[in-house]
């Protein structure tokens, strides 16, 4: 068994028994190595020495107990500290926060993840199509019409209804998988301008995620982009749901306000 296995199931082994962990002499032994060389091996991959790793591990279950709200008296007992004071300490130096903090702005930032469930009709957008000049790494996906310079396209039709307006990464490059951008409104009207691109968005049942972010906010992309990761990291991982793979998902603007579109199954 190779290194990184043994790391693997060190890490394993730790996290089973959190409340009473293991000292590096005992997950040397149970690695099968020397201390020296376990010690020197775990520095290697974690980056951090087994005292620390393990302190790091009992501050995070205790923010995950904080947040699901337990007592913080409690969860310092829990965490393995003699006094309220060592914990918060502790706990600031870990988490930039204190614990009271921390449990008010995870229940605000939870509250993102609630989203509200509708159907809609299929409908059609008509707008910009464009090609990125290079991969965009994932992290840059959310409202990146931002980095558009939009003068070099043509402006919308006077007298647009303001029926609100749709962003979403279409029209996949078979070899590379590189994506094409669109930014356009919804219609209702057939013709499409010249200069100008159109999709259909077809009926689906969507998951809607309210961004709690105002389309002039300057940090909007930043906001979006970690809205965009949660659904998919956090939230769909713990929902009966299941992302419709055959439907589009898409950022819709409407006035200040800014929704995440997720097809759901």
């Amino acid at each position: 068994m190779n290194y990184i296995d043994v790391m693997k199931k060190c890490e394993k082994y730790i996290d089973e028994n959190l409340e009473y962990p293991p000292t590096a002499a005992e997950l040397a032994e149970f690695s099968g190595y020397s201390l020296y060389h376990f010690c020197h091996l775990f520095r290697a991959h974690f980056g951090i020495s087994v005292g620390e790793y393990i302190m790091r591990k009992k501050l995070e279950k205790a923010a995950e107990n904080i947040a699901g709200g337990m007592s913080i008296t409690e969860t310092a007992f829990r965490a393995g500290y003699d006094t309220p004071s060592g914990f918060a300490k502790a706990f600031r130096k870990e988490f930039g926060t204190n614990a009271s903090e921390y449990r008010k702005n995870f229940a605000k930032e939870n509250r993102k993840m609630n989203p509200f469930f509708t159907e809609k009709e299929s409908f059609s957008a008509v707008g910009y199509c464009i090609i990125p000049p290079e991969e965009i790494p994932t992290e840059k996906h959310g409202a990146y019409w931002k980095n558009i310079d939009f003068t070099k396209y043509p402006a919308y039709p006077e007298n647009l209804e303001d029926c609100g307006e749709v962003a979403a990464w279409i029209r996949p490059e078979e070899k590379s998988g590189a994506l094409s951008y669109f930014f356009g409104f919804e219609t209702d009207s057939k013709s499409v301008p010249e200069g100008f691109f159109s999709i259909v968005v077809p009926k689906a049942e969507y998951a809607v995620f309210e961004a709690e972010v105002s389309v002039f906010d300057k940090k909007l992309p930043e906001k979006l982009n970690k809205l965009w990761k949660d659904i998919f990291d956090e939230w769909f991982p713990s929902s009966e749901k299941t992302f419709d793979e055959e439907k589009m998902c898409f950022e819709f603007y409407k006035g200040e306000k800014v929704f995440i579109y997720i097809p759901i199954k």
